[in-house]
């Protein structure tokens, strides 16, 4: 068996440098000076290799002989990632005749990259100040929201309505100092709760705000706004 195994490889061998004998002769170059010569005039991999696979195909025909891939004579550069990309980026290096290698991520896995990416692309622009960046970091905001179950109506609604309450930033303020004479009491405290202001409670504990942001916005002690929140059936009763 070895003995076989040794004789196969040598009638490889042979072979190949057939091949590589008669390319010589058709083309004046060897497969391998053929393909770098290609590569240092900027022709695309993608192109190079469909020209050398239809020369060899046809120079093995005629000497009856394998033609070995073009894999064998590339010098071919890896480089690693570990990074989340936009979805069509896999086709887009293929296209340019390159080879990717890529993975479906876990919802996990996709949540945790999804945040570093966040972070990436508000670096970029923080960096560049570039509206391709902003736009960048758009796109990844609204994966995010759809990753984490929310939707963008959601968001846009949010924003408006904190908008709404406190404004926004067009009037360039830069807060430096707030000074503040207090009795000690929230302004609100004590004050019957009016059904405008429950519903607006119950939609901004819905959408994730704390027991302290709630006290603050309405006036009234955080004793005050779980005694409502239990009231209102939006959490369960505890005993102080």
């Amino acid at each position: 068996m070895k003995n076989a195994e040794g004789g196969i490889g040598l009638e490889k061998d042979s072979e190949r440098q057939r091949f590589e004998k008669a390319f010589q002769d058709r083309i004046g170059r060897s497969p391998a000076e053929f393909i770098q010569q290609k590569l240092a005039n900027g022709t695309e991999p993608k192109t190079i290799r469909y020209q050398y696979e239809m020369m060899a195909a046809e120079i093995a025909r005629q000497n009856s002989c394998a033609a070995p891939p073009f894999s064998l004579y590339a010098s071919l550069k890896k480089k690693k990632y570990h990074k989340l990309v936009r979805d069509r980026i896999p086709d887009i290096i293929e296209a340019s005749g390159k080879t990717c290698i890529w993975e479906t991520l876990s919802d996990e896995a996709y949540l945790q990259l999804l945040d570093e990416k966040l972070n990436e692309e508000l670096a970029e622009y923080q960096k560049s100040k570039s509206l391709e960046e902003l736009a960048d970091l758009l796109e990844v905001m609204g994966a995010v929201v759809t990753a984490r179950g929310w939707t963008w109506d959601e968001l846009t609604a949010l924003r408006k309505e904190k908008r709404r309450q406190r404004g926004g930033f067009a009037k360039k303020i830069l807060l430096k100092e707030v000074v503040s004479v207090s009795s000690g009491h929230p302004q609100n405290a004590g004050k019957p709760w009016s059904k405008a202001e429950e519903s607006q409670l119950l939609q901004e504990f819905r959408r994730g705000t704390d027991i302290p942001g709630l006290a603050q916005h309405h006036g009234r002690t955080e004793k005050a706004i779980r005694k409502r929140l239990e009231l209102l059936g939006e959490i369960e009763a505890c005993s102080e």
